[in-house]
């Protein structure tokens, strides 16, 4: 029978509290659980012997840097955290968390602002870019997933018997337009393309109807405020910057007049027009546009060179501090 293999023991030290008989290399006493910490200067001299080496033929003293090595390798062995997750495509929330670990141990994480920043902005930039260009996306999705084979729709376009009627052309054109993103057809095509046409005509007509009445320039913007959030069509989009043009044309004041030398002067919201206050005398033009006819003692009498009707320019009037009015 072969002999058992003995290993040499540890040499012993008393616990300074219990006076008990324990490992040098014990941390904490097992009799009274009381942490004892290193050995006292007269225990610490260990030789290779005690640390498990082989037997020398002479005991050999440590140096107190190799007692301090093994100490700080001991606490590596028992404080070292466990390995993180190394961060990946996969793993974008360990990019950018920081993990330490407090007196006791536990882990605690700690997630960077660079990430709550690309969080919001992603979240920003969906959020504007659904605002501007969902409806027309879900437009031609729509209009995709209908031209589909097997994917036919029929739907009852009654925008042209709306138009007999005399409905709001607004709420024509809203007609036409569903129609046509439903069935995708020619026909309906042909449909809308002739609302759009009489819209167009509708509200050239509000713009340049004589006498001048500053209601038709209103119902003209309303209109157009309304057909514009539906139809993204580029000759609406026109329609309605010309409608913001006229009304801002409109929209001077007469701050005084000069009837001895015969002038006006005019103070000027058009966004369009560089001026903001003009001076002008009979024959010459407001914005480029309004020939001052006739300047009297309290009010200025206007023709709009752009507005013919009949073969002669729309008739205006303005007073001191008044608004743009027909010359009747």
């Amino acid at each position: 029978m072969s002999e058992e293999i003995q290993f040499p023991k540890d040499k012993m030290r008393l616990c300074p509290v219990c006076r008990m008989p324990i490992s040098v290399w014990a941390i904490r006493c097992r009799f009274c659980g009381e942490t004892v910490g290193r050995p006292k200067k007269e225990i610490e001299t260990f030789t290779v012997e005690d640390l498990g080496g082989e037997t020398p033929t002479a005991k050999n003293t440590l140096s107190e840097e190799v007692l301090e090595a093994i100490e700080e390798f001991r606490k590596e062995l028992v404080e070292t955290p466990p390995k993180e997750e190394p961060p990946s495509i996969w793993n974008l929330w360990g990019r950018y968390k920081t993990t330490t670990y407090n007196t006791q141990g536990k882990k605690i994480q700690r997630v960077s602002p660079i990430r709550w920043l690309i969080i919001f902005g992603t979240v920003s930039l969906f959020i504007i870019l659904s605002y501007f260009f969902g409806p027309s996306v879900w437009s031609q999705l729509k209009l995709l997933l209908q031209e589909k084979p097997g994917n036919v729709l029929e739907y009852d376009n009654r925008a042209l018997i709306m138009l007999e009627n005399g409905e709001p052309i607004e709420r024509v054109l809203q007609e036409a337009l569903k129609a046509f993103e439903t069935t995708n057809s020619e026909e309906d095509q042909k449909i809308l393309l002739q609302v759009r046409t009489k819209l167009i005509e509708q509200i050239n007509t509000l713009l340049t109807r004589e006498p001048y009445n500053p209601l038709d320039t209103a119902e003209a913007s309303r209109i157009c405020s309304e057909v514009i959030k539906v139809d993204y069509d580029p000759k609406i989009q026109d329609l309605y910057r010309k409608v913001i043009e006229e009304i801002s044309a409109y929209k001077m004041t007469l701050t005084q007049i000069d009837p001895t030398n015969k002038k006006a002067t005019f103070h000027l919201n058009n966004p369009s027009f560089s001026l903001r206050e003009q001076i002008v005398t009979e024959g010459e033009l407001v914005q480029d546009r309004f020939l001052v006819r006739q300047i009297l003692s309290s009010r200025v009498r206007l023709e709009d060179t752009k507005v013919i009707n009949e073969g002669k320019p729309r008739k205006l009037t303005i007073s001191l501090m008044g608004e743009v009015k027909a010359d009747l």
